[in-house]
């Protein structure tokens, strides 16, 4: 059986599929840019990243070559040769799924290794996930069956683009209704989680275990349509049972709205990873450290911006850390790799006043009648020498007159208005 498959792998249109899946995913990986990527630096992402290609690219394309492959017999004109074969019809199902799975998993695991590679030159951690590489693997599978599966019963030539192009515009499809339950189980995992989330182990295995039975359960459906064959028995009737167990399984969860159906929130850690400066403090997770140095670059200047400032913010937490205190505003760091320009914006923008979230906008009418709170923000910002918002002639001379009064008068006045923002209140009469 072996010396069969290894045939099969060598001969089959499923290798040069795979091929061309690892050459597109290495391209895909290798070429992302680590000040842009959204991944590079963060284990969980790199996973997710490596599972949707997977699923979505190469699984749609490996479900083409296993129905072009299933279909061989058909168009050679050689099925009644096939069917006599000593090995029934759902073991000749399965050698044909087993060559081009083993393929796919060797390029899933060359994708994983330059995704992981990466993230490794990044991250000052090294804690890969691996339950939604599992998944993806396993999702696979279940394409390749259903590719096996379709190819032999109906062994036409155009059924093998019909395949890929099904499982690429059901993705699509699922990606606008991810609350689907449909979405579930043929799951292609695109969700963002950064350091804040884990994976939900527990519903990834039981996805995984549904996929994985649910292919083997696919196999055997041709050889219990096709007349001339033998059946497969009643061992078939495990996969199927497994499939519908699990399956049920994930119809049945729910997730709290906004949390994500297949993370959970990270715990809390003992020690998050500080750094302060003056009266500036910022708290990142732990698998963050090592963007550090970026945050203690941008906590020296926003503690220089703020200087004898009152009613900012001076202690920062990022998305999903407990706060640090009662005066803690949230930092929200979007992507693994930040420099320090970044990271001093977005503590800026973090350390900025906050009216109550009941509390309706106060026009200023001589910043041109934007809301007084975009005039403190550019006020900021240009004491912080990052480029402010332009907002028309009239908004810019008051930004102005701002920014040219005297030192003690513009600190008067910026903590006068952090004052009145914070109680909803329009800001005091701009420094003359």
């Amino acid at each position: 059986m072996t010396r069969v498959l290894l045939h099969e792998m060598r001969r089959g249109e499923a290798g040069r599929v795979a091929l061309l899946s690892t050459v597109a995913g290495v391209w895909y990986l290798a070429s992302a840019d680590p000040a842009t990527s959204d991944w590079i630096g963060w284990w969980n992402q790199a996973g997710i990243k490596v599972q949707v290609f997977g699923v979505i690219v190469m699984g749609s394309l490996m479900s083409a070559a296993a129905a072009w492959s299933a279909s061989r017999s058909r168009r050679t004109r050689t099925a009644l040769w096939a069917d006599t074969t000593p090995r029934g019809g759902w073991p000749q199902a399965l050698l044909l799924w087993a060559a081009a799975w083993l393929w796919s998993l060797v390029a899933y695991a060359v994708m994983t290794a330059i995704a992981f590679g990466r993230t490794a030159s990044v991250s000052e951690v090294t804690d890969p996930v691996w339950t939604p590489l599992l998944l993806g693997a396993a999702m696979t599978g279940l394409q390749i069956a259903a590719g096996v599966a379709a190819g032999t019963l109906l062994p036409t030539r155009i059924t093998a683009p019909v395949m890929g192009l099904f499982w690429y515009a059901l993705f699509v499809v699922l990606a606008f209704a991810p609350d689907l339950p449909l979405a579930h189980l043929f799951p292609a995992i695109d969700d963002h989680w950064d350091t804040a989330f884990r994976p939900h182990t527990t519903r990834l295995l039981v996805a995984t275990a549904w996929c994985a039975a649910a292919a083997l359960a696919l196999t055997a459906v041709p050889a219990l349509v096709r007349r001339g064959v033998p059946s497969p028995g009643p061992l078939a009737v495990v996969p199927a049972v497994v499939a519908l167990v699990a399956g049920g399984a994930l119809l049945t969860f729910r997730t709290p709205h906004p949390d994500p159906f297949w993370a959970l929130r990270a715990e809390q850690p003992a020690r998050p990873a500080c750094v302060t400066e003056g009266r500036t403090k910022a708290c990142l997770w732990p698998d963050d450290r090592h963007l550090l140095p970026a945050a203690a670059g941008a906590a020296r200047t926003v503690d220089r911006v703020l200087g004898p400032l009152t009613g900012f913010h001076r202690s920062f937490h990022e998305t999903g850390l407990r706060p640090a205190g009662p005066d803690s505003a949230e930092l929200p760091v979007p992507q693994p790799v930040l420099d320090e320009r970044a990271m001093t914006e977005l503590m800026l923008g973090a350390a900025l006043p906050k009216p109550p979230s009941d509390c309706e906008p106060h026009l200023l009418e001589e910043a041109g009648g934007y809301p007084d709170t975009f005039l403190v923000e550019a006020v900021v910002h240009s004491r912080a020498r990052q480029p402010a918002p332009y907002y028309g002639d009239r908004f810019a001379a008051a930004l102005e007159r701002v920014l040219k009064a005297p030192a003690a008068a513009q600190d008067a006045w910026l903590s006068g208005a952090a004052r009145e923002i914070r109680a909803c209140r329009p800001v005091p009469p701009l420094p003359r």
